[in-house]
């Protein structure tokens, strides 16, 4: 994960996205500190686990164009995209969230700057889609945290 020019012709997202897709025992980032702490994604971030309980990686995944994965620690879901140099847009279905409410803190693309992040909350539950839009070298990261059991 790097958030200077070295990232390429990825955008913040698909770096921050980067950071939950590939896996590693022990996390790293190619940045300063200040620059993570900086962020305004660093929340999402600093969340993100090393180890996880499940991994799906989701059918519309395209080896070269897409990468998709819902990735569960605990009681807590990360969903995390990166594309190629195509931009995307996909409707991804919650389904494989549990019977509760969750709180989402959502990570997307800036659609006018690669070097920025557009922050959402949001309240979603597994019968809902999410739509993802990636720029060009884009990506997205969703955490989800229950909050409210459903019957």
């Amino acid at each position: 994960m790097h958030f200077a020019e070295r990232r390429g012709d990825t955008t913040w997202a698909h770096q921050i996205a980067s950071f939950a897709i590939f896996d590693s025992p022990l996390l790293t980032m190619a940045a300063h500190p200040q620059a993570v702490l900086d962020n305004p994604a660093a929340d999402v971030i600093k969340s993100i686990p090393a180890v996880w309980d499940e991994t799906i990686v989701l059918p519309v995944s395209g080896i070269g164009e897409l990468a998709i994965f819902a990735r569960r620690t605990g009681e807590v879901w990360f969903l995390a995209a990166m594309c190629g140099p195509r931009a995307r847009t996909i409707q991804v279905p919650l389904s494989f969230l549990g019977n509760a409410q969750y709180k989402a803190s959502l990570v997307r693309d800036d659609k006018q700057k690669a070097d920025a992040v557009v922050l959402e909350n949001k309240t979603v539950q597994r019968s809902d889609s999410l739509t993802i839009e990636m720029t060009d070298g884009g990506g997205f990261v969703g955490r989800f945290v229950a909050w409210a059991s459903r019957p």
